[in-house]
């Protein structure tokens, strides 16, 4: 007799039993789902997640918010990198924006010592000097002999001098003669050029180029040497700050050698052009650093050297002694003097084309070319004393062994003056020759001192450069600098001294 709990009517068995088959199937069914997700590969997992309407509207809703942040984060990017681009360009259209400005408004001003072909002059000056360094670089070997790239360069602007002389003033001397009712043939055209160019060149003698281009082109020889045993024993920070005083040198010896006077305004230029070029190119900012690590590195230094002999710290003091004399004797002495020259040169050759010289009023073109001749005489003068020096060398190294005498022979006669050279080493040489000529037309149109305003925006025009062609962003010491030159320029074309004086 089964106990009453465990009594199941037959009706309902039945029905229960079919329940239980119902709920075993469902439960199966619910078994194989499960299954579906708990198995042994995680591929089941994906179709089944797949297939799940609710985990497919997870999924849907993940994608979206995802591809929402996708959109935003590349929204963001673009943003950033549009601000950034603008940030780029921001620096130099405000520079070339502020050199018209200033330039316009000097020209129009009403105490301005510029005039529309000076300040042309000054602009193809800077940019000749921007873009010189780049291309030496790109179209000069290292491997190529500096002396033959000089002296092909002096032929090349002594050409362009002659042609550009024979050009200026038979077009000017035509245009005077010419009326508009007289008709002139080709033929009387060549005559009166002929005419023009006896009558400009009636004056000139020999003694005349020496006087007007021989005495520039022997103290920039000088100032040559000078600058390279400065620069051999300077190092690059103390060598730029010194040789920032060349514009300043020019105007001193403009007032020495032709009585060229500055106005106070005018000075206090020159100052701040001296010190935007340092703040431009950083050289301010490394003086600085070393002034203010000076006295750490004096305390710390006297510090360890208590904990030496005596005898070391004397032999010490005595090495620091020698080296700070050298430094001085063969590094700031002969950087001083150069700067010096340069600007005494610069007097020079701005007198022999803004006066009278030997009863010869000079072009500029013309002067270029005597300038050209003399410097090229000296380079072959240079060229062929070296050559006979090593001709005398390799005589007496010949009585040594015969390996050793090998080993010379191969050193001596390896590489020739126009090795290494190519079409395109003309390149560089012909635009250092076309600033060789506008070098002079700034000195008579403008003035030695105007030159170091021309190379000092040269050096402007060269960060623009870089960061059109190279993608370098202008620094704070440039854009700094930059504003410093612009007030020097304003103020010393605005400023003569003529004004002050009255």
């Amino acid at each position: 007799m089964m106990p009453p709990s465990f009594k199941i009517n037959s009706s309902n068995s039945k029905n229960s039993g079919n329940s239980i088959h119902k709920m075993v199937g469902d439960g199966n069914t619910t078994s194989r789902n499960r299954a579906s997700i708990t198995g042994k590969s995680s591929e089941s997992i994906i179709i089944k997640a797949v297939n799940d309407p609710l985990v497919m509207d997870h999924n849907d809703e993940k994608k979206n918010k995802l591809g929402l942040d996708r959109n935003f984060m590349m929204k963001k990017v673009d943003n950033t990198f549009l601000s950034n681009s603008a940030s780029k360009a921001l620096g130099p259209i405000a520079i070339v924006g502020g050199t018209v400005s200033i330039y316009t408004a000097a020209l129009t001003h009403s105490s301005t010592t510029l005039t529309p072909l000076s300040v042309f002059y000054l602009v193809l000056l800077a940019l000749n000097y921007s873009v010189m360094p780049r291309i030496s670089k790109k179209y000069v070997s290292p491997k190529t002999n500096k002396e033959s790239v000089a002296l092909v360069e002096e032929v090349v602007k002594m050409s362009m001098g002659i042609g550009g002389f024979i050009l200026t003033e038979c077009a000017m001397g035509v245009t005077s003669i010419s009326s508009p009712t007289t008709t002139t043939t080709a033929a009387s055209s060549l005559q009166s050029c002929v005419n023009i160019l006896q009558n400009s060149l009636s004056n000139w003698s020999i003694e005349s180029t020496l006087l007007a281009a021989g005495l520039p082109s022997a103290l920039y020889a000088i100032q040559g040497v000078l600058t390279y045993t400065s620069y051999s024993h300077l190092d690059s920070v103390t060598f730029n700050g010194l040789t920032q005083i060349k514009t300043s040198s020019a105007a001193l010896c403009c007032y020495l050698v032709m009585g060229k006077v500055q106005s106070k305004v005018q000075i206090l230029a020159l100052g701040l052009l001296s010190l935007s070029t340092m703040v431009f190119q950083g050289t301010l900012d490394l003086i600085l650093k070393r002034s203010s690590n000076g006295g750490d590195s004096s305390e710390k230094s006297s510090t360890s050297n208590n904990t030496k002999s005596g005898n070391t710290l004397q032999k010490q003091e005595n090495t620091t002694i020698i080296d700070g004399r050298k430094q001085l004797i063969l590094g700031i002495v002969p950087c001083l003097a150069a700067t010096f020259l340069s600007g005494l040169a610069g007097a020079f050759s701005q007198r022999s084309l803004q006066t009278v010289v030997g009863s010869m009023e000079r072009n500029a073109y013309f002067y270029s070319a005597e300038i050209s001749f003399i410097s090229a005489l000296c380079l072959l003068f240079s060229m062929m004393s070296k050559k006979i020096f090593d001709a005398s060398s390799k005589n007496i190294k010949s009585t040594r062994s015969e390996s050793t005498k090998d080993v010379d022979t191969v050193n001596t006669n390896s590489g020739g003056y126009f090795d290494h050279w190519t079409w395109k080493t003309f390149i560089p040489i012909i635009v250092k020759a076309s600033g060789g000529i506008l070098t002079a037309l700034v000195h008579k149109h403008s003035g030695s001192v105007m030159k170091g305003f021309s190379l000092v925006l040269g050096l402007v025009f060269s960060a623009l450069l870089q960061t059109a062609l190279d993608g370098k962003d202008l620094t704070m010491g440039q854009l700094i600098g930059t504003a410093l030159v612009l007030l020097s320029s304003w103020l010393h074309f605005t400023n003569p001294a003529t004004l002050a004086l009255s």
